[in-house]
């Protein structure tokens, strides 16, 4: 379940309650609401179509807010998510200790008479085909909504693995109970600005973990318990089965942003750096591992004498040995780009459009009639993930417009400078 749900046959419910008329007010759940509405809408980090993203603003009936979330549970297909989301006050039944999500009219005193008993979502949630359901709750004593997937109702590190349905995640604010905080002045509830924060903004961990490409619950519910701890608020709890922890709920935003694979990058001029500085290069490669690339501006010498003899005709001036970079300088790397309309001949790796490598264990007679230019490297250059991108934002390598054609220039040496004459 790594990869983020399919948002078109995805529903999402969104329930925030911040006028009341027993309790004190609470106008930082609307804008919990809204927010999270716009981030999961957002194409970068889900883009669940707005026809199935559902908001429900201070509802005053119980059965308005389960016949929403039954409605959503039935809509949502099979390769779809399920994430129903409630921001507002909990309240216990005072006979059978159960959490109660109250809406605006609710007694404290009798908060089943116009409150929405957990019970009820979790049963229209348990109703879908969906092999992935998710609950967010944020209120006081939300940790009680956990007492049907198991676990022993007061730890807040426990993970049970007791959910009655598959791939069920339940993500709660606070313990059983505790109460959630809503500090005055900000703009969100503590727990759901966190959330929102780590939705918005991606999580990038410290070298050499890996960048994740998507934000699962647990990713999500470890970030923000630590948030929480280091302001000293409640931990949130996390319940899951089946690996529902480990459902993807949006694109991981601090990820490569796009593939920037086939593009010339070229150093700032304030940029000093043995490798790259006053240099351009050609991303051959970039994923969620990190990046790879040439240096196209350092021809090196003359072609070697064990460079087989029918490659050298396809090659483009000048027809020289490139350093590419660095790392792993025992073999070639033959930089490719296809005539326009010519099929992609065996042993060809496409990097973008016409451009790619070609490996030479292919025959030069079976590709000549389709290669335009040849052009050789020995090393290149490799950055682990999220590191091309922090030199990207720095402003220290710059994206040419280009792409193609610079890589086979005749006049390598001075490609540098009129890349910067071009800005």
């Amino acid at each position: 379940m790594s990869e983020v749900a399919d948002p078109a046959a995805s529903q999402v419910v969104l329930i925030g309650v911040s006028e009341y008329r027993r309790l004190f007010t609470l106008p930082a759940a609307r804008r919990n609401v809204t927010d999270l509405r716009d981030l999961l809408q957002h194409e970068d980090l889900w883009g669940v179509p707005p026809g199935n993203c559902h908001v429900l603003l201070d509802p005053e009936s119980p059965a308005e807010v389960s016949r929403a979330i039954r409605k959503a549970a039935s809509a949502t297909g099979s390769d779809g998510l399920l994430l129903v989301y409630f921001a507002g006050h909990g309240l216990v039944d005072a006979d059978d200790d159960n959490l109660i999500l109250g809406l605006p009219g609710c007694d404290p005193e009798v908060p089943y008479e116009r409150g929405v008993p957990y019970d009820w979502i979790r049963r229209a949630v348990a109703d879908t085909r969906a092999r992935r359901r998710v609950v967010i709750l944020d209120c006081c004593y939300s940790g009680r909504a956990g007492s049907e997937l198991g676990g022993d109702g007061t730890g807040t590190d426990f993970i049970a693995d007791k959910a009655e349905a598959e791939g069920t995640c339940l993500l709660v604010s606070a313990p059983a109970n505790r109460p959630a905080m809503a500090p005055l002045g900000e703009a969100y509830t503590a727990f759901t600005g966190e959330l929102i924060r780590l939705l918005r903004d991606g999580l990038r961990p410290p070298p050499p973990e890996t960048i994740p490409a998507t934000l699962t619950v647990h990713t999500l519910w470890r970030a923000v318990r630590r948030a929480m701890l280091r302001r000293g608020f409640e931990r949130p709890e996390l319940r899951a089965r089946d690996a529902g922890g480990e459902i993807a709920l949006v694109h991981n935003p601090a990820a490569p942003r796009h593939n920037l694979a086939g593009s010339v990058l070229y150093a700032a001029p304030w940029f000093v750096d043995e490798d790259l500085g006053q240099r351009a290069i050609l991303v051959l490669r970039h994923n969620q591992t990190g990046a790879l690339g040439v240096c196209i501006t350092r021809p090196d010498g003359d072609i070697p004498d064990e460079f087989p003899e029918a490659w050298r005709r396809l090659l483009r001036n000048p027809a020289m040995l490139f350093h590419g970079g660095p790392v792993a300088r025992d073999g070639y790397i033959v930089v490719t780009l296809l005539r326009s309309g010519a099929p992609e001949p065996l042993r060809f790796t496409p990097v973008r459009d016409r451009l790619g490598t070609m490996a030479l264990s292919a025959s030069p007679e079976d590709v000549s009639g389709t290669v335009d230019a040849m052009r050789v490297f020995v090393g290149y250059l490799g950055w682990r993930a999220g590191e091309l991108e922090e030199f990207l934002d720095r402003g220290a390598l710059i994206a040419s417009r280009h792409t193609a054609r610079q890589v086979f220039t005749e006049r390598p040496g001075e490609l540098w400078q009129s890349l910067q004459a071009a800005r």
